[in-house]
């Protein structure tokens, strides 16, 4: 069997679980996340004069794009290293069929303009 049918596998395996136990494997993560966004936030809150749960909002929002981001380059960085574009649409949740539309970085052309938030990952790796 290839890796990328055993890739596909488990994903199918994974998917099949009941949601608690799928959420047992983010829970720590999205409360460390949770914690991160608040303390962030009382420090805008602060700075700007903000009311709580407009800062928390602003520092989620500006968190899901950099979460975005963040994916995009893991899908990146897995078909760079031989998976398969419909396994990575897969392990993010999408459609197969719907891989480029997904992750329009994985496009052969590769014109893609680097944003910002490149730049930022590659000083964390």
């Amino acid at each position: 069997m290839s890796e990328n049918t055993e890739i596909r596998a488990a994903l199918e395996s994974l998917a099949a679980e009941p949601l608690s136990e799928q959420i047992d494997y983010y829970r720590k993560p999205f409360m460390v996340l949770w914690a991160a966004i608040q303390e962030a936030a009382s420090g805008v809150a602060e700075d700007y004069d903000l009311p709580t749960g407009m800062a928390q909002l602003w520092v989620a929002e500006q968190m899901r794009q950099v979460a975005d981001s963040l994916v995009d380059r893991l899908a990146e960085k897995a078909v760079s290293r031989g998976a398969s574009k419909s396994n990575v649409a897969r392990a993010a949740g999408a459609s197969p069929a719907n891989a480029m539309r997904r992750f329009p970085r994985l496009k052969d052309d590769s014109s893609q303009t680097r944003l910002l938030i490149d730049d930022v990952l590659d000083t964390l790796e």
